[in-house]
């Protein structure tokens, strides 16, 4: 019996990417696409034809599921399925070529817009919820690729997000007083020591 495309090959690729940190609000909408895209198209292996899998492929839903993960940053899940069903199907020769077209045209819509920060990896506010929530930050405020977070009164942060990375600035506002200079160099000491290990 083949693999079935939605249970043996999308869902432990997207259970192994949520353990990465990918939003499961993202793995959710793709299992929710594919299954449905599996309704209309017959390519469960359970009450349909894997061959069928050629039509979603080349279909309008397929590419609405990849310009959705083009949005969410996680293009990369969709490689890795469709080199995952690549040898799952190996023998199928015609769902082979719409495999290999359709990976060829994921790679190039990946590489479209990845100059510098041309493409943002996931929603700006998404991320600054999860951070607002995650640092009981006072305040958030977003523009289009940054997020400044309010900790406290001392305390404040700047994510600048990138394609392929995020910048982190931190700025710490505070006032420490020592009666010799020596103790104040001590106090100097721990802080680099601390920031070393960030």
């Amino acid at each position: 019996m083949q693999q079935d495309f939605l249970r043996s090959i999308v869902n432990p690729i997207l259970n192994k990417y949520v353990e990465r940190g990918m939003p499961i609000k993202v793995a959710n909408e793709v299992r929710k696409l594919v299954f449905q895209a599996e309704a209309k198209y017959k390519f469960s292996v359970y009450d349909g034809d894997v061959r069928n899998l050629k039509f979603y492929l080349e279909s309008r839903e397929f590419a609405d599921l990849l310009n959705f993960l083009r949005l969410s940053g996680c293009v990369g899940v969709l490689v890795e399925v469709l080199e995952s069903a690549k040898k799952a199907y190996s023998e199928i020769e015609n769902l082979q070529a719409t495999i290999e077209r359709a990976l060829y045209y994921v790679r190039e819509s990946a590489t479209r817009g990845s100059n510098g920060d041309s493409e943002l990896p996931s929603n700006i506010d998404e991320v600054a919820e999860i951070l607002k929530k995650r640092l009981s930050a006072k305040q958030v405020k977003t523009s289009k690729r940054t997020i400044r977070l309010t900790i406290d009164e001392n305390t404040e942060l700047k994510v600048r997000v990138f394609r392929e990375k995020a910048v982190l600035e931190v700025l710490v506002r505070r006032v420490i007083e020592r009666p010799v200079w020596r103790e104040l160099l001590e106090v100097i000491e721990r802080f680099a020591e601390k920031t070393r290990y960030i």
